[in-house]
């Protein structure tokens, strides 16, 4: 298969939920959906593709968007990565505040 793997119609709790958390994390950004195809080596119709659950980002562009958008890979693995999620977003924040001073 490419690098995109096809999703049927008939889309499991998992993918749905998948599409949304690349597309809020993307959002969370501030990235458009080029932006984040150019950062890890896709179009902007390939992650459309996967925001919509079309198609299903392998591993390793998965890992990618990830530290694009700086949500660990866990927020898109794990069922409840809220936490995680708020934990690193504020150790990222931390981070750029420390590297401006």
């Amino acid at each position: 298969m490419g690098c995109m793997d096809k999703v049927e119609t008939n889309q499991p709790k998992r993918v749905t939920e998948l599409s949304k958390r690349i597309r809020k994390a993307r959002m969370n950004a501030k990235l458009s959906q080029s932006e984040l195809g150019k950062g890890i080596g896709l179009s902007d119709k390939s992650i459309s593709a996967y925001e919509q659950g079309r198609s299903i980002p392998p591993f390793m562009k998965l890992k990618k968007i990830a530290e694009q958008t700086s949500h660990p890979l866990s927020y898109f693995t794990e069922d409840k990565p809220t936490e995680m999620v708020d934990l690193s977003q504020k150790l990222l924040a931390i981070e750029r505040e420390l590297a401006e001073v």
